[in-house]
């Protein structure tokens, strides 16, 4: 299986623009514009889990995270969440 990640753009996260300014967005820094244009559905799960990423300064400490059971999401989710962290922690 290949999961390609997408970069944060209007097109690819103009579903969410009644939810918020999907221009502030896109200027934002944290991860949530990445999970939300990769399939995420925006909920207080990936609120929660875009919070943890941006709050920790390495893989390891998401992954060992007391507030979200990382290691129970799908492989396919966790491959994702792997290559976002690639942007983020390298």
């Amino acid at each position: 299986m290949t999961t390609t990640i997408v970069h944060p753009n209007i097109e690819n996260l103009q579903q969410f623009s009644d939810s918020f300014d999907v221009e502030k967005l896109l200027q934002s820094e944290g991860v949530l514009p990445w999970l939300l244009a990769n399939g995420w559905d925006y909920n207080d799960e990936v609120s929660l889990i875009a919070n943890i990423v941006d709050e920790s300064n390495s893989v390891d400490e998401v992954w060992d995270s007391e507030e979200f059971d990382f290691k129970a999401l799908l492989d396919e989710s966790k491959s994702k969440l792997n290559q976002m962290f690639e942007h983020f922690y390298l």
